[in-house]
């Protein structure tokens, strides 16, 4: 594998080069001029020359370099004269390849020309109404195309805005990608850039023509160029006319067409220009599906595209109004910026009702202080869901073009920054500081009180240095490291502190375990970014409080102290029973069997399936003892077993100084030993024998089903240590031969490096960790997630927190799911995130996984199976006795699920554990010092922010 990584990184290296190369290049990405002839044929450039076949366009031939890109996925140069779109819409990669057309436009206004820098004076390259056409044939043919219209929405949008069709628009996306430009190549522009970007205005562009001034002869034809850019961007659009020339036979477009325009006439405020814009921005998005021609409906995108800039120029009067406005105003202002995102593909449907029906709580005149923060919290959402729209649509073609030119991977988070959402982040954050203030909840980040862009995820305390680059893939974290990671990773190793670029999937098995640790998550705006970035490398305390207080600030003054780990793991000894090597079935197992001959992973199971025989498949038990017994075979030539050799170099390292390099290298050795001696033992053909009988008694003949290979250990689901995706699972193992590797890759993932370093620093006798295996049968669901019996944001247990995605294995490696909060005793439900996975995994009968795209609605969980949901949350609650925690207090569950043609299948139930540490903490009790009883405060929605009561 280490090779292959090495050979594909030269490969992107190279790539890299070629594009660096090619913005240089007099002819750039082409080697000469070709005709490109309807039959097939490429001939000189001479007159006519396709005449006799079929015709036929001109343009640039691509050179070796190109070809070769392309053939790899990176589809650069593209040429839109002549396009077939018939071809292109049958192409499996069609989504993709319009994805880079886009990115590559984006590169090009971004880096002047891009790799067409100098192509653009190379004559016959490029035919600009050959372009025109193609890009209008590829729009319409897209247009005409109903999957295209619902979650494809946003990227034909952008493809409106991004192609040159036959009519001109103008976005808020090109005077920043431009004003980029010019930052690029004059650094003493760069603060003017930061402003055009973060709080823009109709008179930036007298700021640049006076820059330009101040350059003398040495100005660029470009910074006019910009001014004047910006100059149209705040002019009046005529979005009226444009509106009226849509009429058509189509009654609904008429009336859009002649209401819409006279509503944007009578607007003679800010105000009333801003929600007129908004509101027909959705209305266009609503229509755009309705039975009409695919030429009128991108007429209509080029109408929401003017509209878009309108609300832009209106969002930026509005601005100025934001100290004196009062709530009740600015409330309505966050109304029609959701309007205007939903407008524009930013969010779907689903996510503007849930928005509305949180607004909808905030009416009146005076309303409760808790419902004020509460729904303006929610509110907050947006930028993630936002995010993750565009991740959905453009993020993995952008990420791949971003390994040969990283400033692709500015893309989405330039669309953020130029759309509706600049300004309601805006809104909302200072009402949020608003709303923090009058709770005492408090928000800062580096002495800096801000009201929105810092979310806490899970409490807890930490204080190490920042680390802003990442983790690469083949790095070990600094366990004592505070990280900012672009997304939820699934194999995160220990750190002190994470700081995540959105919210991810807070019932992912690393959100779990670092909630039951303590471990403090913050999820981070990417706007604030930039200034974590400045402390990179910087010793920082992260806090973050039980009732969301969250406060990141340099700790150089704050003693610097280890934290001490408390000792979570306590193997029970007196338990064990490591004698017990007879396989057992789950009908066999017991309850108090749990961490005595099995982990409690088989044993709970064993519980569930007597409730719910139905809903749990049948499983294989291969108890502690057998592992164990594996252990008394001899170690290498050291005349002692394996558990002796492993019981001295425990002692052994424990001798050496602590955190010393000696001592850190003496336990990778040893792990690395242990961990390869468990891959390879030999557990005899008794072994063999006894599985082989065992698993055609429990599953059938070998061949006709495959199993789960799940690890369970004695040190898991403890009261004060989950263990959460820490040992390995093999998904849908088929063959005998087969399971058995499995088996030894499973005994051996208590050892690998991730699942050490987590575990054996909170053990005090790290030489007891035993691993059951659990065959369990492969059950090919449609979807599948995680329940937990409590609001995860405030532990009510009236509420259930589910998170769920298509296929198998949802929802616990990270993937951005759908997120619900279910009333149990009511049923309401609320939305808290749309999945947005790009793939779902299903099982294959030959055995192993298979990822397939998803299907692209807007809902997972159906209502039938939201009540299965409620119904198992409350039998639970009825007939199984309830876990504890370690000081003996009982706790929620948290369950991995599944649904198979509607019918729900349970997977694992383990407790919900969270750090009393965290909820101990005396700083984080200061932190909330000031918390208020939020039930008990009005707030007054006709005064300004920071006005009374």
């Amino acid at each position: 594998v280490a090779s292959v990584t090495a050979q594909s990184l030269a490969e992107k290296n190279s790539y890299a080069d070629w594009i660096s190369a090619m913005k240089q290049a007099p002819r750039g990405p082409f080697n000469r001029i070709r005709w490109f002839c309807a039959d097939g044929e490429i001939l000189p450039p001479k007159p006519h020359a396709c005449l006799p076949h079929g015709g036929g366009v001109q343009h640039g031939e691509w050179t070796d370099q190109v070809k070769q890109l392309r053939t790899n996925g990176y589809y650069v140069a593209n040429i839109l004269a002549g396009i077939d779109v018939h071809a292109f819409l049958q192409s499996p990669n069609a989504k993709t390849i319009l994805n880079q057309i886009l990115i590559e436009q984006f590169l090009i206004q971004l880096d002047d020309g891009w790799i067409w820098r100098k192509a653009r004076f190379y004559r016959g390259a490029l035919q600009e109404e050959g372009e025109r056409d193609g890009a209008r044939r590829l729009l319409t043919g897209l247009l005409a195309e109903p999957e295209w219209l619902s979650r494809n929405f946003i990227a034909l949008r952008t493809g409106a805005n991004l192609l040159r069709h036959g009519t001109e628009t103008l976005s808020a996306s090109q005077v920043r990608e431009r004003s980029s430009e010019l930052a690029n190549l004059d650094p003493g522009f760069k603060p003017l850039r930061n402003k055009i970007h973060v709080l823009p205005e109709a008179e930036d562009a007298d700021r640049v023509r006076d820059y330009a001034r101040g350059l003398g002869h040495a100005a660029d034809a470009r910074y006019t160029e910009l001014a004047d850019l910006i100059d149209r961007l705040y002019a009046d659009h005529q979005v009226e006319e444009q509106l009226l020339r849509l009429a058509s036979g189509n009654p609904m477009i008429v009336k859009l067409a002649r209401t819409g325009s006279a509503r944007l006439q009578a607007a003679g405020t800010p105000q009333a220009r801003f929600a007129a814009s908004a509101d027909l921005l959705a209305e266009i998005r609503r229509l755009i599906s309705e039975p009409i021609s695919p030429s009128l409906r991108l007429a209509m995108l080029d109408v929401s595209l003017a509209l878009e800039a309108s609300h832009f120029t209106a969002a930026t009067e509005l601005r100025g109004l934001m100290d004196s406005a009062p709530r009740r105003q600015q409330l309505d202002w966050l109304h029609s910026a959701v309007q205007a995102s939903y407008g524009t593909g930013l969010i779907s449907q689903r996510q503007r009702e849930a928005l509305d029906e949180s607004m909808a709580r905030l009416d009146g005149s005076r309303i409760d202080l808790h419902t004020y923060q509460t729904e303006l919290n929610y509110l907050s959402l947006v930028t993630d869901w936002s995010q993750r729209q565009l991740d959905f649509s453009f993020g993995a073609s952008m990420r791949h073009l971003a390994d040969i030119e990283p400033k692709a991977g500015l893309f989405i988070h330039s669309q953020l920054r130029a759309s509706a959402l600049l300004f309601f982040a805006q809104v909302l954050d200072g009402l949020l500081q608003d709303a923090n203030q009058l709770a005492g909840v408090r928000k800062e980040l580096f002495s800096a009180e801000i009201g929105s862009g810092l979310r806490g995820l899970n409490p807890g305390l930490a204080q190490g240095i920042l680390h802003t680059s990442g983790i690469e893939q083949d790095h070990t974290p600094d366990p004592r490291g505070i990280y900012l990671l672009s997304e939820t990773r699934s194999q995160l190793f220990p750190v002190a502190g994470i700081l995540t670029a959105g919210a991810g999937n807070r019932l992912s098995h690393v959100q779990l375990l670092a909630r039951n640790l303590g471990i403090p998550n913050v999820a981070v705006d990417k706007a604030l970014i930039p200034r974590l970035r400045e402390a990179d490398g910087k010793q920082v305390q992260l806090a973050v409080s039980a009732s969301g207080s969250v406060r990141l600030v340099e700790s150089d003054n704050i003693p610097s102290r280890a934290v001490k780990l408390e000792v979570l793991i306590h193997p029970d000894l007196e338990k064990l029973n490591l004698d017990r090597q007879k396989f057992l079935t789950l009908s066999e197992l017991k309850a108090d069997d749990s961490g005595r001959v099995v982990g409690p992973k088989a044993a709970k199971l064993a519980r569930l399936q007597q409730q719910l025989p139905e809903a749990v498949a049948d499983g294989l038990v291969i108890p502690f003892g057998v592992f164990r017994h594996l252990l008394d075979q001899p170690f290498e030539d050291s005349g002692r077993s394996v558990f002796e050799w492993m019981k001295s170099e425990y002692r052994r390292l424990a001798a050496l100084p602590a955190g010393s390099r000696k001592q850190n290298e003496g336990i990778e050795s040893f792990r690395g030993q242990l961990h390869e001696w468990i891959i390879h033992a030999d557990p005899g053909d008794g072994f063999r024998k006894e599985l082989g009988r065992a698993m055609r008694r429990v599953f059938g003949p070998d061949g006709s089903y495959g199993v789960f290979v799940r690890s369970d250990t004695n040190v898991e689901d403890l009261p004060g240590f989950t263990g959460a995706g820490l040992n390995l699972t093999v998904p849908n193992v088929v063959g005998f031969e087969q399971v058995q590797t499995a088996i030894s890759q499973v005994w051996a993932s208590p050892f690998t490096a991730r699942a050490f370093a987590w575990r054996q620093a909170r053990m005090d006798q790290p030489e007891h960790v035993y691993p059951a295996i659990l065959l369990m049968r492969s059950v090919p669901v449609d979807k599948s997630g995680v329940m937990v019996t409590q609001d995860i944001d405030n532990g009510d247990r009236r509420w259930l927190s589910v998170a769920v995605n298509e296929g198998v294995g949802g929802a616990v490696d990270g993937q951005a799911s759908e997120s619900l909060r279910i009333g149990l005793d009511t049923g309401e439900i609320r939305f808290m995130a749309q999945a947005t996975a790009t793939h779902r995994r299903i099982i294959e009968a030959s055995g192993g996984i298979r990822k397939l795209p998803v299907s692209g609605t807007d809902r997972v969980l159906s209502e039938r199976e939201i009540e299965q949901l409620v119904g198992l949350a409350q039998r639970l609650e009825q007939r199984l006795p309830a876990t504890l925690d370690d000081t003996g207090l009982p706790v929620a569950a948290d369950i991995e699920f599944g649904f198979l043609h509607g019918e729900l299948k349970l997977f694992q139930i383990r407790p919900f554990l969270e750090s009393r540490r965290a909820r101990t903490s005396q700083t984080l009790i200061d932190l909330d010092a000031g918390i208020k009883d939020l039930h008990l405060v009005r707030v007054g929605l006709g005064l300004p922010p920071g006005g009374e009561l």
